[in-house]
């Protein structure tokens, strides 16, 4: 029997794919716990104007991903911050960078922003940001303190 997968499922496949298994897995396991449905040739159609539509949404985000590369690629940004002789009251996050990249409308994720250890003194930085779809931009980054 035919089965359209609704699900990503270790043993068989991943979720659109079309499979042929047997009749009892099917009737018995499948279908029951809504793992799959029959592939029909109303079914069929829908999937495949499912994929279509995942793929056209991919393209887009990656397209969206590159223009966000671009803005951010050589972008500085300024943190000003409490210091004494040149450290920091406190440091430097992840969260402070998204911050100041929100105020210029920059949005992304803070998992995003890659930082080996939190930042604690003045000077410049660059900051490596990893979008998705593996696409990397590295900003520039001033601390400078507050009198």
């Amino acid at each position: 029997m035919k089965v359209i997968l609704l699900q990503d499922i270790k043993s068989l496949g991943k979720k659109l794919d079309i499979k042929e298994v047997s009749d009892g897995y099917a009737r018995n396991f499948l279908l029951p716990k809504k793992l799959a449905e029959a592939a029909t040739d109303v079914a069929l159609k829908k999937i495949k104007e499912q994929k279509e539509k995942i793929v056209l949404a991919e393209k887009k985000n990656l397209e969206n991903s590159q223009k966000l590369a671009e803005t951010l690629r050589n972008k500085e940004i300024v943190i000003r911050a409490k210091e004494k002789g040149g450290k920091l009251f406190g440091s430097i996050l992840a969260k402070d960078i998204i911050r100041e990249l929100g105020k210029e409308n920059i949005n992304i994720a803070e998992k995003a922003v890659v930082l080996k250890n939190p930042i604690k003194a003045t000077g410049k930085y660059k900051v490596k940001i990893v979008l998705e779809n593996g696409i990397q931009a590295e900003i520039n980054l001033s601390v400078e303190g507050l009198k």
